[in-house]
């Protein structure tokens, strides 16, 4: 098992690249901790991780309070001892988040509250034990939705390359720290990478490198299970890769 004796903290736990992560984590021999604000839905990932055999615990976050996400950080650590991955995705929309000249202030607070400043809790509280771990991890997760770009959504766009500098901030800061950092982007099916203009270009200045999920990893027409096999591919102990984005959801499922 690739992961034995690896401890990972799951945010988000519904149906999704979330739960599909969580539980090809526990089948590769993780213990794996969920967390999120849908006790229903957290349980029920737990279920189906326990129910194969797997290891798992729930814990009720709301990962934009930072008193939840210590208290999570500090209850994964109490169970199970260690933490060796984070992997994020706080993915809040707003049916009200339009363009800039449009959006209200309340929208935007929401949507930065949750999925930037949510992201960022998570990373701090969990940073100081995925270095004590030796071979730390954070995978972050950007999803775009069919047809969410085909309209306005400052705030959700905005914070998607949040996100993606945090990563790259976190990889050049802890390179030296036993801490790895790397972004998933899952987009549409069928989608190429059009959706950020510049991204592949050499050097830039937001991600170090731009992958494709591995064709052979892409096997799977869902998108989700997809995220998840990128996200083990992240996993792998011996890899050297920080400060990248793979990019998942091509029509030709990567190359």
């Amino acid at each position: 098992m690739r992961l034995a004796q690896k401890v990972a903290l799951v945010t988000s736990s519904g149906p999704g690249p979330c739960r599909e992560t969580a539980k090809l984590f526990a089948r590769q021999g993780a213990r794996v901790v969920v967390c999120g604000r849908n006790a229903e839905q957290g349980r029920m990932t737990v279920e189906q991780i326990r129910q194969a055999g797997g290891q798992a615990n729930f814990f009720l976050t709301d990962i934009s309070l930072a008193a939840d996400v210590k208290a999570t950080v500090d209850e994964t650590i109490a169970t199970y001892g260690r933490l060796d991955i984070l992997f994020n995705h706080a993915g809040h929309t707003h049916a009200q988040d339009s363009s800039v000249v449009e959006l209200s202030e309340a929208v935007w607070d929401r949507v930065i509250e949750v999925n930037l400043k949510g992201t960022f809790l998570c990373c701090q509280y969990a940073l100081p034990f995925l270095r004590q771990s030796g071979s730390g991890l954070v995978i972050n997760l950007v999803v775009s939705e069919p047809g969410q770009d085909k309209r306005s959504q400052s705030a959700i766009a905005i914070s998607r390359g949040g996100v993606l500098a945090m990563t790259r901030e976190i990889a050049n800061e802890f390179a030296q720290r036993n801490v790895r950092a790397n972004l998933i982007w899952l987009s549409p099916a069928g989608a190429d990478a059009e959706f950020m203009p510049g991204l592949e270009q050499p050097r830039s200045l937001l991600a170090r490198q731009v992958m494709y999920l591995p064709e052979a990893l892409a096997a799977s027409p869902n998108r989700f299970e997809q995220a998840a096999q990128a996200a083990l591919y992240l996993a792998n102990e011996r890899s050297e890769t920080t400060g990248a984005v793979v990019i998942v959801g091509r029509s030709n499922g990567g190359g």
